[in-house]
């Protein structure tokens, strides 16, 4: 294990200024000041498709595999889409999940946190998340749910700036590290 804590970014959004890479911004500024951050692009993966897979895994495919592999923690922030997570979002996590039990995924700690414009801030994605990364056979320590309410009121010019948000966001990422065993890399 090094010292550097390596961390991948995953926003459930294709928008570049999208409230859920405003919110991955937020949430890097507080990890550890020497993490080595990196994003996935879900919208570079192709549908998923077998046939696809077994003719060949696309280098995307092969690239993000790599990528979570060489991780300590995966996070993930995402709008809620019709009570659920958006399909771009969930084909990514079906490339990344294979193959079955023996992921790159098994057993890495993801923290999720959803957002909405309305008053439940994503709750019915979260429980898809929970399920589809539990599926996944991820390390999802128990920590107090991120679901960000009327997301819109509290950001301001590009940022996060609600400060309520801002404490809960720092006090369950705290709890995530100490839960997947990060702890010492966040004093």
């Amino acid at each position: 294990m090094t010292d550097t804590l390596r961390v991948t970014l995953i926003s459930g959004s294709l928008r570049q200024a999208s409230y859920s890479q405003v919110i991955l911004n937020s949430i890097a500024t507080l990890l550890p000041a020497d993490s080595r951050i990196s994003s996935l692009d879900i919208g570079a993966y192709p549908h998923y498709d077998q046939d696809l897979e077994d003719a060949g895994l696309p280098d995307v495919v092969r690239a993000g595999r790599q990528q979570i592999a060489d991780s300590d923690a995966v996070i993930v922030v995402t709008p809620e889409f019709n009570h659920g997570i958006p399909g771009v979002l969930k084909n990514t996590l079906d490339w990344l999940s294979r193959p079955a039990f023996k992921s790159t995924f098994a057993a890495k700690p993801v923290f999720f946190v959803t957002h909405a414009p309305g008053p439940l801030g994503g709750v019915r994605a979260q429980y898809q998340l929970r399920e589809t990364f539990a599926s996944m056979l991820c390390l999802l320590p128990p920590v107090k749910e991120v679901a960000i309410s009327a997301v819109a009121d509290k950001l301001t010019d590009g940022q996060l700036t609600d400060s309520r948000t801002l404490e809960s966001l720092q006090r369950s990422l705290q709890d995530f590290l100490r839960g997947a065993r990060l702890q010492h890399r966040y004093e």
